[in-house]
């Protein structure tokens, strides 16, 4: 079986339900405990990042009207020449 790594998420959870377990314990509420337990385990279940597929942005490129300087649609102006005609790159 491999070894799970967990990530900070995940033992910042874990540590928030083994307070309310303790408590729960302490307050005598047993079946109380046992939905804190599983509240918490689908918690970590959730917080787990191995599956997450990472986010793809798609930055075009755009052509400075007077100069030709590459540069990216949301700049105000052009830091070479200072223009704010953007031309969509082709």
């Amino acid at each position: 079986m491999a070894a799970s790594r967990l990530n900070r998420k995940q033992w910042q959870a874990i540590w928030a339900v083994l307070v309310a377990v303790l408590m729960c314990l302490a307050a005598g509420w047993f079946w109380e405990t046992a939905a804190v337990i599983a509240i918490g385990a689908v918690a970590v279940w959730k917080l787990d990042s191995r599956g997450a597929r990472p986010e793809n942005a798609v930055v075009k490129s755009v052509r400075c009207g007077g100069c030709g300087a590459i540069g990216e649609p949301h700049w105000k102006s052009c830091p070479r020449c200072g223009a704010t005609d953007w031309k969509p790159s082709a």
